[in-house]
């Protein structure tokens, strides 16, 4: 049997997705669909709402990882271990992975108001 305890596994009528939850960045909404950003750059779209993606993150994954991934306004769940930058003024964040590469994101002022907090609370 595989062990999922940190992995994350979508499951479609035609897909099945089993992702690493360290390997994901962020998760943007786009409708009724939402596209998995991962860890090099791969992508992959999801036939799910992030609301239900949200829900799925918290029962599959123990309380200390699910933690690390937070809905931020509407449109995107982003994990915490890689926030490397809030502008508030610009409403954008980014992400850095560990190889250093950069994603750009933007989000509403008071999203990242609430980010912005979350992680000072956590200092």
């Amino acid at each position: 049997m595989l062990q999922n305890s940190l992995h994350l596994v979508i499951s479609t009528a035609t897909d099945l997705l089993r992702v690493s939850a360290r390997q994901i960045l962020y998760i943007q909404s786009d409708g009724n669909y939402c596209t998995l950003f991962q860890l090099g750059g791969d992508m992959r779209l999801i036939t799910y709402q992030l609301g239900q993606i949200e829900k799925m993150i918290a029962a599959q994954l123990p309380i200390d990882t699910a933690n690390h991934f937070v809905r931020i306004g509407r449109s995107l769940i982003v994990n915490l271990n890689y926030v490397y930058y809030i502008n508030l003024a610009k409403q954008q964040l980014i992400l850095c992975d560990n190889q250093q590469n950069k994603y750009t994101l933007t989000a509403s002022r008071d999203a990242l108001l609430s980010l912005k907090n979350l992680i000072e609370n956590e200092v």
